[in-house]
């Protein structure tokens, strides 16, 4: 397709884009961290620690199973804090803090309203237009008007933590159940982690934030173990322009956008990952894993099921640093059954109320989505489909599609055909349940046809769209995208679900027939 013929359309999709609202989040502008100075923090037994509790710590430790309770027992008498954001701003560089068992809502935070006067002149110009949000500043002075607990390392926004860095907020419970961080849907996040290097969250269930349970932002090394995150209005797992990060042994789930959303992850150029997401699961979500500009994240080893789509990455949405998107690797995970359908008439005049009169456990949707499908790359490069085990999602089992530089505010021609390119979907299972049973995709592979150096091989007897596809290396020529294909992603990014629910031209919103 000529720049030039392309032009026209991709306007009309980043206006589309801008309008929808839904698709994207409004970030500050941000920078990367230093990659040569990180690391994935480990997990620490031993340092400085404070305790925190509530009045009933000590009879739900006596329910713990040995060894859980006597080692919760012994810290009962060091507890010096009821809230966890009291023992934040005690904490000095390396500490622990632990949480014994009980629900932790945070009333003081609760109680700070946003915005704050004293902290409006600390608004900034967002990343992606108009408008202002508030900067790094105002989360430094105001750390709880958005946020129910703040980690805010960088004391003196020279951009490097200082303050704060290296802490562990880990629950002492035998498992995440046993320590409960209850939002309520009165912040935008619960937990924040701002330039907060070396954060390690640790072995508790966090729910029901206005936008975000876990938000990590410009941080350089932090770990996510063993965290339930579920019923946030939008993402589980929220990181943005990081670096050296660690998901594993996570569960999301009943999240109105993404469960894991590595976004905006720093460039490797496909020599090394940046994030790693291993051993966990996502299911009742919009998406299971999501990011714009996830690039050189490793996803792997873990469970995608029963989400709208199981993983999408890709290049669409503007004031996200390092687009377009590239060099993910995704392999060894389980995709399937991604059929939830949050589109229906009933569902969208339910969530046409407004958020705090809605039941946080009822999902609303908030970016749309094609229903029944595996993995979606919507504008990447070089990203790597290997060994995954691909079925029972009933319209793909995995797509690619072009999204021009429009989309993302970038006008410069050759930005336009800079999507999507080299991606590599190799030896994957398709259609089949791990016991060897059929449970087909609607079709295993959807291709727009823009690109070039995009193959697939040793996947077995697939379906798929257009009915030959290109094996590795793939063409060295870059096709066109089908005129068809572009104008449904076009209609379906117009989808609002305030103003416009079921966008015409669209079929993405309707869950397809189960497949024969």
């Amino acid at each position: 397709m000529r720049v030039g013929a392309a032009s026209g359309t991709a306007a009309t999709i980043a206006a589309l884009v801008l309008a929808a609202g839904a698709v994207g989040h409004r970030e500050r502008p941000t920078t990367f961290p230093d990659p040569s100075r990180g690391s994935v923090p480990a997990v620490r037994t031993g340092g400085p620690s404070i305790v925190v509790c509530k009045p009933d710590s000590e009879a739900r430790i006596r329910r713990l199973p040995p060894p859980a309770r006597s080692r919760a027992l012994a810290l009962l008498p060091r507890c010096t804090e009821e809230h966890i954001q009291a023992a934040v701003d005690a904490a000095a560089n390396g500490t622990r803090i632990l949480l014994l068992p009980g629900v932790y809502r945070e009333e003081p935070s609760r109680r700070i309203p946003y915005p704050v006067p004293l902290c409006e002149p600390y608004e900034v110009p967002p990343a992606d237009g108009p408008g202002t949000v508030p900067g790094y500043r105002y989360t430094l002075r105001c750390p709880n008007a958005q946020n129910l607990i703040a980690v805010v390392g960088d004391s003196d926004d020279d951009g490097v933590c200082d303050s704060k860095c290296n802490l562990q907020i880990e629950g002492m419970g035998a498992r995440p159940a046993d320590v409960l961080i209850d939002g309520d849907r009165t912040k935008l996040n619960v937990i924040r982690a701002d330039r907060a290097d070396g954060i390690v969250l640790r072995n508790f269930t966090v729910q029901y934030s206005d936008f975000n349970n876990v938000y990590v932002l410009e941080t350089n090394g932090f770990r996510f173990d063993r965290v339930v995150s579920r019923w946030s209005r939008e993402y589980g797992f929220l990181t943005f322009s990081v670096d050296h990060g660690l998901y594993e042994n996570l569960v999301a789930y009943g999240n109105g956008d993404a469960a894991f959303y590595p976004g905006s992850s720093a460039e490797g150029g496909c020599r090394r990952y940046s994030v790693e997401i291993r051993d966990s699961e996502a299911y009742g979500n919009v998406l299971g894993v999501s990011g714009t500009g996830a690039n050189s994240i490793w996803v792997h080893d873990s469970s995608f099921h029963g989400n709208t789509a199981g993983i999408v990455v890709d290049s669409v949405s503007p004031g996200h640093p390092g687009m377009p998107q590239d060099c993910a690797r995704f392999e060894r995970n389980r995709v399937y059954a991604n059929n939830l359908d949050p589109y229906t008439a009933e569902r969208d005049a339910y969530c046409a109320r407004p958020a705090l009169e809605r039941n946080p456990r009822v999902l609303c949707p908030s970016f749309p989505m094609a229903v029944g499908t595996g993995i979606l790359i919507l504008g990447g490069n070089r990203n790597v489909i290997r060994a995954n085990r691909i079925y029972d999602n009933w319209r793909w089992g995995t797509a690619l599609y072009w999204v021009p530089g429009f989309s993302r505010g970038d006008e410069s021609p050759e930005a336009q055909l800079d999507t999507s390119h080299g991606n590599r979907y190799v030896g994957n299972v398709m259609g089949l349940r791990p016991d060897g049973r059929r449970a087909a995709n609607g079709r295993d592979f959807f291709w727009d046809g823009q690109g070039s150096r995009n193959c697939w091989e040793r996947n077995g007897r697939v379906s798929s769209v257009p009915a030959r596809l290109d094996t590795c290396p793939g063409r060295a020529e870059a096709g066109p995208a089908r005129p068809e294909a572009f104008a449904e992603l076009v209609a379906c990014i117009a989808w609002n679900p305030q103003t416009n629910p079921n966008p015409a031209g669209c079929s993405w919103l309707r869950r397809p027939p189960k497949p024969r």
